[in-house]
């Protein structure tokens, strides 16, 4: 998700996300599986969010994964980031406006 306060970070993730593709194309017919995890917000160091109530905490984040990982699941996706990978189409531009202005305002408390 395109984040305007760390724009490199987005986009090296989304570089990353477009080369894992790629990869698992290329290697398709062959004994390798090309497993990407995608994760939302977490609870983490990164961006001072460890006590961030949007973000998810980071206990539940790593039992979710592992679950999946038992799957044959190509890309390991938390419940709480299947609408962040959902292809917005045409509604992308509105999608990510108003991801960056909940980000930027946080609710009350």
């Amino acid at each position: 998700m395109p984040l305007a306060v760390s724009a490199v970070y987005s986009s090296t993730k989304a570089a990353l996300h477009s080369y894992t593709m790629s990869q698992r194309f290329m290697l398709r017919d062959t004994s390798v599986s090309v497993l990407e995890i995608a994760p939302p917000w977490v609870q983490t160091d990164l961006l001072s969010s460890k006590e961030e109530p949007r973000a998810m905490p980071l206990e539940p984040f790593i039992r979710e994964v592992l679950e999946v990982l038992g799957t044959d699941a190509e890309e390991i996706l938390v419940e709480n980031a299947k609408f962040l990978r959902a292809n917005p189409g045409v509604n992308e531009g509105k999608f990510v406006t108003e991801f960056n202005h909940m980000f930027l305002n946080p609710p009350a408390a």
